[in-house]
C-alpha cells in the first residue's frame, strides 16, 4: 500500500488540477492501492475524476473539490436514462465503475456546482428552479462496485442526483452530510439503484428532492433487484419524500430496514411510489419521527407521513401480481397533513401492512406556503410531475387535505392493514 499527498494550491485551471490528482489516483492503484490525500485548503475547481480500485480519495478539512461543470471532462454512461424517450447519456463529476475497495473519506467537501446548470434571472421568490438540461451531471456515481465506502465528507450543491449507487454490493455510506439548494429539482440525496447489502448510517441530508431513494431503473436491469438495505440514525430535510421506494420500480425491493430517523419539514415522510412492474416486500420502518409540510406544487406531496402507492405509470404498464406486502411501521410519531395514504392498482395490491405504535397528529394538510398536489375542481388532489418525463404528466388521484380534514387515515384498495 502506498500513500500520496496532493497539495497543489488553488488555481483557475480545472483541467490541470484534475490531471494532477487523477495521475496520483492512477499511480496509487497501479502500486497496489493506498490513500491519496488532498491537503491544500481552499476551493479547487476541478474537471471530472475517476476513482480507482483499492484507492481512498481523502479530502482534508478545509478542502473543497468544486466541479468545473464541463461535462465533456466527466465520465459518461450511454443512454437512455430512466424513462426518457431519447438516448440521453448521464455523466458524473466523481465516477467509479467495476471497482473493488474504492473509497472517499475525510472532512472535506465535494461541490457539484449546480449554478452552472440553472437558467438566469431566478430570484429568491422562485420555489422550483428552472434548469436548461435533463438529465444533468450527478455528483458522485458508483456502478458495479464492491466494498465501496463514502465516509465523513460533505457532498453538496448537486445539479442532479447527489450520490447514485448502481448495481453495487457491500457499500457503506457513513457520516456523510448532503447540502443541496432546496429549490433545485432532481437533487436526490442518495439513490440506491439495484444494489445489494447497502448500509447508510449517521448521515445528515438536506436537499430539494428525495432524501434516500431505493429504485430499480429500467436501463440497469442486468443488476437485478434492490435488496438488503439498512438506513439508520439519519436526519433528513427535503421538499419531497424523506424516504421513497421508486418511482422507477422495474424490479423488486426486498429486505430493507429504516430505523432511528429524524425527518423534518418534508413534503412526504415514508413513501412507496411504485409505478412500474416491481413489488416491495419485507420492509421495516422503526423509531421514526416525522414533521411534514407542503410547498409549491412542483414538489410532489400533500404532507403525508406514510404514503403507500402502487399504480401503473401508463395505461400500457402491466402491474399484474405486483404488490406491496409484509411492511411494518413501528413507533412512528410526529405531525403531518395526512397521516396514512394507501392506494393500490387492484384489491390486495397492498397487504400485510402493520402499523404498531404509530402516533401522528394530523393538521389536515396545513403547512408550508404552497398548494402541493394541486387540488382540482373534483375535490381530488393530484400528484403531478411537471418535470420532463416520457408520456407527459401522469395524474394520480390521492385524497385532498381539505376533503379529509383531521381524519386519521385514508385507505383505498388496500387489504390487511393492521393498526395496533
Amino acid at each position: 500500500m502506498t500513500d500520496f499527498i496532493y497539495a497543489n494550491p488553488v488555481s483557475d485551471d480545472p483541467s490541470g488540477y484534475a490531471a494532477g490528482l487523477q495521475a496520483l489516483l492512477d499511480r496509487c492503484s497501479g502500486e497496489g492501492g493506498g490513500t491519496v490525500s488532498v491537503t491544500a485548503p481552499g476551493v479547487h475547481l476541478c474537471d471530472g475524476l475517476r476513482l480507482r480500485s483499492r484507492v481512498t480519495l481523502e479530502l482534508a478539512e478545509g478542502v473543497t473539490l468544486r466541479a468545473s461543470g464541463d461535462e465533456s471532462t466527466y465520465e459518461h454512461r450511454p443512454g437512455p436514462f430512466e424513462l426518457n424517450a431519447n438516448e440521453t447519456p448521464i455523466c458524473a463529476f466523481v465516477h467509479g465503475k467495476g471497482l473493488t475497495g474504492a473509497a472517499i473519506r475525510g472532512k472535506g467537501v465535494i461541490d457539484g456546482n449546480y449554478e452552472r446548470f440553472v437558467l438566469p434571472g431566478q430570484g429568491p421568490e422562485v420555489q422550483h428552479i428552472a434548469t436548461f438540461a435533463y438529465p444533468r451531471p450527478m455528483t458522485v456515481y458508483l456502478e458495479d462496485c464492491e466494498d465501496a465506502v463514502i465516509e465523513g465528507v460533505t457532498v453538496g450543491n448537486s445539479p442532479f442526483w447527489t450520490i447514485h449507487l448502481v448495481g453495487c454490493r457491500n457499500t457503506v455510506v457513513r457520516d456523510v452530510a448532503i447540502r443541496n439548494e432546496m429549490r433545485m429539482p432532481n437533487t436526490d440525496g442518495i439513490d440506491v439503484d439495484r444494489c445489494d447489502n447497502t448500509l447508510i448510517e449517521r448521515c445528515d441530508i438536506v436537499t430539494g428532492d428525495d432524501g434516500v431513494c431505493p429504485k430499480c431503473t429500467e436501463e440497469t436491469a442486468r443488476y437485478g433487484g434492490c435488496s438488503n438495505l439498512t438506513v439508520r440514525d439519519c436526519r433528513i430535510v427535503t421538499r419531497s419524500s424523506a424516504v421513497k421506494l421508486g418511482s422507477s420500480s422495474f424490479a423488486d425491493f426486498e429486505n430493507m430496514t429504516f430505523e432511528r430517523l429524524t425527518i423534518r419539514d418534508s413534503n412526504r415522510g415514508l413513501a412507496f411510489q411504485l409505478r412500474d412492474p416491481g413489488s416491495a416486500r419485507n420492509i421495516v420502518f422503526r423509531d421514526v419521527t416525522i414533521t411534514t409540510a407542503t410547498f409549491s406544487r412542483e414538489w410532489w406531496g400533500s404532507a403525508e407521513a406514510i404514503y403507500l402507492t402502487i399504480l401503473p405509470r401508463t395505461d400500457a404498464t402491466d402491474m399484474t401480481g405486483r404488490v406491496i406486502e409484509h411492511v411494518r411501521f413501528e413507533r412512528v410519531t410526529g405531525t403531518c397533513g395526512l397521516p396514512v395514504v394507501a392506494v393500490g392498482h387492484a384489491p390486495g395490491a397492498i397487504r400485510d401492512v402493520t402499523l404498531d405504535g404509530v402516533e401522528l397528529e394530523a393538521s389536515g394538510g396545513a403547512g408550508g406556503d404552497g398548494d402541493a398536489g394541486g387540488a382540482g375542481a373534483d375535490g381530488v388532489s393530484y400528484d403531478v410531475d411537471v418535470r420532463p418525463w416520457r408520456g407527459g404528466d401522469a395524474k394520480v388521484p390521492v385524497p385532498a387535505a381539505d376533503m379529509l380534514g383531521d381524519g386519521p387515515a385514508f385507505r383505498r384498495e388496500a387489504c390487511r392493514i393492521r393498526f395496533r
